[in-house]
């Protein structure tokens, strides 16, 4: 199957019969070898103007048309993948232009097994690199290889003491907060701490003091489920 096959087809609907839009174009997974998902253009007014269809979603592609079974298959947001290939200039990696990609030949599971351009036809791992903007193609025979840089990340600076002491106690403050529902409430009984150590005695008043000690000690369910 050519992703030309794919890219034009109607997208059948089992579970309403109808036809809810049209493939407009791929979504490549980041390294580039297989689709991942189709670009949806709707046909619904009311709906959005493109939707994404993962590929595992769909149950059967025949001579222009891709089914699925349920309209909730298509979704309005997908993770980022590779730019597609299609229309991407291509060159040897002498420098010789090969114009641009024009169709790719597709495998078991939507894996891209070759390229096509113009006449040329070249297997996936005839690529020596790629980019958001071309792809460049090995010379036959040819050993380069490219190494990808990997980014710098600059090692995080040493927190000072107050920097430190600030960022725990926003912590706390933003643990305390989570258990706030429960302050001014009396307990139904006794909260001891997992070696019996009492915290707080039945019918005491919840403060937010209470709550620091009782996460403190790893009591605070204990705390949330007698004050309920």
């Amino acid at each position: 199957m050519k992703a030309s096959e794919l890219i034009g087809s109607r997208v059948l609907v089992l579970g309403s019969a109808a036809i809810c839009g049209t493939v407009g174009g791929i979504v490549p997974s980041a390294d580039c070898k297989k689709i991942k998902a189709l670009e949806v253009l709707m046909d619904d007014e009311d709906d959005c103007e493109k939707k994404y269809l993962d590929v595992s979603r769909i149950t059967a592609v025949s001579r222009g048309t891709v089914t699925v079974k349920y309209a909730e298959s298509l979704v309005m947001c997908y993770p980022i993948g590779a730019v597609s290939p299609i229309n991407l200039p291509a060159f040897g990696e002498d420098g010789e232009d090969y114009g641009k990609v024009t169709d790719l030949d597709l495998g078991e599971k939507f894996a891209i097994e070759s390229l096509y351009c113009g006449k040329r036809i070249f297997p996936l791992g005839e690529v020596l690199s790629r980019s958001n903007d071309l792809i460049v193609f090995r010379l036959p025979g040819s050993k380069t290889k490219i190494a990808r840089k990997k980014k710098k990340v600059p090692a995080p600076a040493a927190r000072t003491a107050d920097e430190k002491k600030k960022t725990d106690n926003v912590v706390r403050i933003t643990g305390t907060r989570r258990y706030s529902f429960i302050v001014g409430r009396t307990l139904g009984e006794d909260v001891s701490d997992l070696e019996g150590r009492l915290i707080a005695a039945k019918g005491a008043l919840v403060t937010s003091e209470l709550i620091d000690r009782a996460k403190d000690r790893g009591a605070v369910v204990k705390l949330v489920m007698s004050a309920l």
